[in-house]
């Protein structure tokens, strides 16, 4: 079970994840509808910057359509649902372990643990 504890000067509270959570999650975010959703809204994207772009050529939509196209790589790769459920299996034998645990300037803590 992963746990997220947030702590600030008002609120403090704690989510458990059970790894089954987890295992749902990335089974939707890899389907093939999200694909295609994330898919259009990143086209969708890209044809915003292009207008843009024409006004003003700068790095930033280089930058913009660098990244969109790593992310359609990532989609239209079969072994990212394969990659993901492996590292999901693999977290559950990390019992306690600490993947974040950081604490902001105006005294936000928050901590991800195994």
């Amino acid at each position: 079970m992963m746990i997220v504890r947030v702590k600030s000067k008002e609120h403090s509270f704690t989510i458990p994840i059970p790894y089954a959570i987890l295992r749902m999650g990335s089974g939707i975010l890899t389907s093939n509808l999200v694909q295609h959703k994330v898919k259009g809204w990143l086209k969708k994207q890209d044809r915003h910057a292009d207008e843009h772009s024409s006004r003003k050529a700068d790095f930033d939509s280089d930058s913009n359509q660098f990244v969109s196209d790593i992310m359609l790589s990532i989609l239209e790769n079969r072994s990212t649902q394969q990659a993901i459920r492996q590292l999901i299996k693999e977290l559950q034998h990390c019992k306690g372990t600490v993947l974040v645990d950081v604490q902001a300037q105006d005294g936000t803590e928050v901590l991800i643990k195994l």
